[in-house]
Formats: structure tokens, sequence, C-alpha cells
């Protein structure tokens, strides 16, 4: 007989065990109906962020980027905050991190729109620099990018306009370092979305002698937004390949650049999503593909991340124009409210009504009362309205309507509002009025068998076991077991959600790890991006969440409490491990685009040198390989840029290992 299929969250197995459990006994029945989805109840992370240094800061934030600037063995941490002034912070060592922000970057230089930043040795100096990209002024203006070149004095000087690469009216995302033509010279992509006025400057840019060169024939993006992309190795010749996000009518994309113009690759189908992670899950020393995902909320977003605050998002687009939109809720006495809307939408106290005779506050920020009475319904397409009223004993309501003149705008056209209320008692009964969707969506598992499209197989490897929003993801071996785990990062777009951890079982099936192992997060803030570090040396992945998304819906009132959250791995299972930084000499200088092979025990585990890059964030490019109860990895094998193949053996583990690329014969 064969099992019955897991369907999403588990309810096709569930309904199969009802079914059929009394009255078979068969093996693999009884297996499949115990309790797989049963939580492990494991603790790998504790938080640290209080004793860290980093946890004084709340507001947006845009990722973070880890690197060792001062090349003194332990990561550093840079973070751009969004459009607050960014930071950069030492590794102290013992745990504690200082903020060098002023010592290294001059003042001029930290404020901005300021998107994602990655470290690298793009000049081969042996000096890391960070390219921070920007945004474009609401999609339509101009700023220039940033190239931040380390110089002897530890200093980071912007030389982004006299190499070529400032891009002003780029409306830049998530950069990404890879030599595409394998001079040994690092080429930046600029991962950017659409203007809003359909201009597109360049996003590639290639780098000759002295300078860049714009080079976007060299990447045929099917679409004209793409805000990231990965560097991985899908095709088994231990040559880098692309996946690219692309927006709009696309999805995916992936290239082969084994030769220019890159050629696209036809191994996914066109699958919308947040961020990818892409490992050897199954330990076929093949690479695969995770892929996090998350759907729209629909016209009404909510979060509580109090029992007496709601966060409140609404979208009316055209087609809700004189559709009821808005909430309500439960609470006693007056409530707290503030409004406000994203930059370029209009709206004042004289566009707000509160009670029976929708009396207008004197600002944006207001208190209502139970006295003020009901609600008086919003008149559609008049103006743009925001109505709130109360009905004894405890219930408020708030209504939401959009002006006809902002629907007929330039785009995005349509009304956007947000709302922070805070109750005097617990808010209960909160509901939306209008369309809310389920943000919720499936993590796509795509398991590369060779040539030929990957195959999907989320749900029969238990990816799916609790139905998520999922907005980043990184994989990593979390216990040292040799096995490749994955972490998601769940949020709503007003409110972060529970975080998931999946432990893999040696043969690319998972178990969720009760509270994400102790990295299951609660409280304010909107998720924005995960990374992985071991920022105290011991071996063990440690983990950086940032809790301040601050794009689309999410910009404004949800992000203001953003904030984030260092975890260290506790995990005490006496596991052995192995750090490798790569040097290059041939191949470019941080080896980005190699592929490295380690056997120990009779397994050999993959990595993919890519620079630590994904969605919005960097992590530590430090090459991680979890080594079991195996005291030495019997062979390393690097497959290095240039097209040289390096071999070591009997390499002891427990040490971060540096890895020189021979010189050219």
């Amino acid at each position: 007989m064969r099992a019955a299929s897991l369907g999403h969250g588990g309810r096709g197995l569930r309904r199969a065990c009802t079914h059929l459990g009394a009255a078979l006994a068969a093996a693999t029945l009884l297996a499949a109906c115990a309790p797989r989805e049963a939580e492990l109840g494991l603790t790998l992370f504790e938080d640290v962020t209080a004793a860290s240094g980093l946890g004084a800061y709340r507001g947006m934030s845009y990722g973070a980027a880890w690197g060792d600037f001062d090349a003194d063995g332990r990561p550093d941490l840079y973070l751009t905050h969004h459009w607050n002034d960014a930071q950069l912070w030492r590794n102290l060592g013992g745990g504690r991190f200082a903020d060098v922000t002023a010592q290294v970057l001059a003042p001029e230089q930290v404020g901005g729109d300021k998107h994602g930043a990655v470290w690298a040795d793009f000049d081969n100096d042996g000096r890391l620099d960070l390219v921070q990209l920007t945004g474009a002024v609401l999609g339509r203006g101009a700023e220039p990018k940033r190239l931040f070149r380390q110089d002897a004095a530890g200093r980071l000087r912007d030389v982004a306009a006299e190499l070529g690469v400032d891009n002003p009216e780029g409306r830049t995302r998530m950069p990404l370092w890879i030599d595409l033509d394998a001079d040994g010279r690092l080429d930046l992509f600029q991962g950017a979305e659409a203007r809003l006025d359909e201009r597109t400057p360049p996003r590639l840019f290639q780098q000759g002698a002295a300078s860049f060169t714009p080079a976007d024939f060299a990447l045929p993006l099917r679409v004209l937004g793409s805000p990231f992309c990965i560097v991985t190795e899908l095709s088994g010749d231990d040559r880098p390949e692309l996946v690219c996000r692309l927006l709009g009518q696309g999805a995916v994309q992936v290239f082969d650049l084994s030769s220019l113009p890159a050629r696209s690759l036809e191994r996914l189908p066109q699958t919308a999503f947040e961020d990818a992670a892409a490992a050897d899950f199954d330990g076929d020393g093949r690479i695969d593909l995770l892929l996090a995902r998350r759907n729209a909320p629909g016209t009404v977003a909510l979060a509580q991340p109090a029992p007496q605050t709601v966060l409140a998002s609404l979208w009316l687009e055209r087609q809700a124009l004189g559709q009821p939109a808005g909430f309500e809720l439960r609470a006693a006495g007056p409530l707290q409210v503030q409004v406000a809307t994203p930059a370029g939408v209009a709206l004042g106290p004289q566009d707000i009504g509160l009670g029976a005779q929708a009396q207008a506050p004197a600002a944006l920020r207001f208190e209502v009362r139970p006295e003020l009475g009901a609600l008086v319904e919003p008149v559609p397409g008049a103006q743009a309205a925001l109505r709130v009223g109360f009905t004894p004993p405890d219930r408020w309501s708030v209504r939401v309507t959009a002006p006809a003149a902002a629907l007929a705008g330039p785009p995005p056209r349509a009304q956007h509002v947000q709302l922070r209320i805070e109750a005097a008692a617990a808010v209960t009964a909160l509901a939306a009025v209008g369309a809310q969707a389920d943000e919720a969506a499936p993590l796509r598992l795509f398991m590369n068998r060779g040539d030929g499209p990957m195959s999907e197989e989320g749900e029969r490897r238990g990816v799916n076991r609790r139905a998520l929003a999922g907005m980043n993801v990184v994989a990593a071996d979390f216990d040292n077991d040799m096995h490749v785990d994955i972490f998601v990062l769940a949020s709503g777009v007003v409110g972060r959600h529970d975080n998931l951890l999946l432990l893999n079982d040696g043969r690319g099936h998972f178990r969720p790890v009760r509270a994400a192992g102790g990295a299951g997060g609660s409280g304010p803030g909107v998720g924005d991006a995960v990374t992985t570090v071991d920022f105290d040396g011991d071996g063990r992945l440690d983990l950086l969440i940032a809790y301040g998304h601050s794009m689309g819906r999410s910009a404004g009132l949800p992000s203001d409490d953003g904030h984030y959250q260092l975890l260290r791995n506790v995990a005490a299972n006496g596991n052995h491990w192995l750090l490798i930084d790569l040097e290059g000499t041939r191949s470019n200088r941080d080896g980005i685009g190699a592929v490295v092979r380690v056997t120990a025990g009779g397994r050999t585990q993959v990595r993919v040198q890519d620079g630590g890059v994904h969605h919005r964030a960097q992590n530590h490019a430090r090459l991680h390989f979890g080594l079991a109860r195996h005291a030495q990895a019997d062979q390393i094998t690097v497959h290095w840029p240039s097209g040289a193949v390096q071999q070591l053996s009997a390499v002891a583990a427990n040490q971060v290992l540096r890895v020189r690329e021979p010189e050219a014969r």
C-alpha cells in the first residue's frame, strides 16, 4: 500500500490516519501515523542581545552585513537602519560589540534611503570594502550608491562615483559580488526594482583594470525588476550559477555563467518567493534550493504586538473604491490613536471623523473617548476619510475609504493608511472588515536530481508541517551533525510571527523544533532578515535577526519598534566542526564562486562560497562544516573560480582554516 501524501500542514496524513489507523497494522502506516508532527523539544539558542551591546536601537532596518573589516579574525557587523543613520559595530570578543561608526565612516556617509549592503575585497588588496545600495527617492528621483574602499588606516572612503558605480537613478535593493568573466576581479550586480517612471539604469557593472563598466547585456533578465540574486552551483560542474528573484510578470530566473551573455536555465518553475537558501539538504553532493514564501495580506493587515496595542495597515486600490475597509476591536476606556501615511499620500486631521458628529482631531495623534459615540460611515470617493466610533459596552469600529483622486493619480494608485492604537485595557476580538488574506504560504523545497528541472518535495520532506508567512531564510548545520538545517524568519507585513527551525534527520527530511529552539520570536517589530555567523568563535553558528522591516506596507509605524536580536548557539552535543576562509590568488581574493567539499567519516559535504548574500542580508562568508564525532576532515577539495583544484588531507577539526589558492605555475 502506498502511504498517503502529507498535505499542507499535515492535513492529508491526519485524514489517512483517522480513516485507516484502526483497520491496518502495516508498519509503514503506523510509522506515518506516529507523532511525525511532534515538535522537538531542544534549546539551541539563547538571547544575548543586551549583553552584546546591540540592544539599544529601535527603528527601521534593512538586513545586516557581517564581515571582518579589521582582519582580527572576529566578524564585525554593519547595520544600515534604512532611513536612519547606519552603524558599524566592531566585535571586541567575549560576546561584546562597540560602535566604531564615527572612527570609520564620515558623518555624511551614514544617512539616506539605504537598502542592502555587502562586504567584499573587491580590489584584492587584503582589506574588506563595503558596498551600500540606496533607493531612488520614491522610485522617481536620484540618490547615489556608495562603494566604500577601505584604506590602510582602516577608514572607509566612498569611491562609487570615481569608479563608475554610483548609479544615481537606480532604485536598488541588494548588491551581489561575482566574477562573471573569471578574470580574478569581482563584478557588481545591483539588484533593483523597476523605477515608477520606467527609466531603467544599468544594474550590472564589470570591473576592469581601473574602473567599472555597465554590462547589462551580460545578465539578460526577463523583467526590469530583480531585487536580489544568490550565487550557487546547480549543474554539477563546480562552476557557479545565479538564482535571481524577479518582480512583475516573472518570478525566478537561473543563469549559467560559463559564458557571457549568461544563458538562462529552465531548472525551476515560475514560483513567487521572498528569499532563497541553497544547500545540499539530502547529502547526495548536489545543491538543492529552499524558497521562503508568503501571500499578500489583502486590503486589511492587522497585528497585536502587545495586549493593549494594535497595528493596522489599510491598502485600498482602485477596485476597493466604495467597499468597506477597516477593523473592529473590543477594549474598555479611551483609545490613543496615531495615524500615518507613506510619503506622497496626503491625509490630514480634516480627513478624520471621530464619533457620531465626525469631529476632526487637532493632529494625526489623538485620543478618542467612548462618549463621542458611534461611527459615521465614510462617504466613498468623497475624500480621504478615516472614521472611528464606539458602541457600548466596549466595541470600537474603524473605517477607511479611498478618494477617487488618490486612485486616479500616479502609481501606485492606492490609498494607504496606517494606525497605531494604544488602549487603556487589553484588546480582544480584533477582526478585519473587508478583505484580509492569509499571509501563510507553503515553503517550496526543490531537490536537485542532476540535469533538467528540479523536483519540488517540500510536503513529503516535512518543511510544511507548520503554516507560516516566510520572510527570510538561512540554511546551516546548527547542531554540527553534518546535516544542513533550515531557519525561517516568519512575519506578516505589519507584525512579526513565530519563527521556524527545522532540523535535518540526515536523509533530507525535517522536524520542527519547539519555539524555534529559543529563536521563536515574539513582541513588536516586523520581520526583516536573518543572518548566520559564529560571532564568538566556538564553532557553532549563531543568528542575528532584524525586526525593523520597512519596505512597502510596513514602512512607518509597524517598523518604528524594530530592533535586532543576537542569538548565541548553545547546542551542547560535543560535535566537532571546521571553519574555512578562502584566499584567492588567481581567483578573486574572497574566492566567491568557489565550490568546497569536505569529507569526514565517509560522508562528503559541499558548500559554495557565495559571499553570504541573500535577500536584504549578508551572512558571514566564512564557510562552516559540522563534523559530528569526527576529529578531522579526511579530505578537503576546493574548486577555485580560476579552474584550479586544490586538495588537503587529514585536517584537524575545531579550527578556523585559511586555504590559499596555489599561485599560477
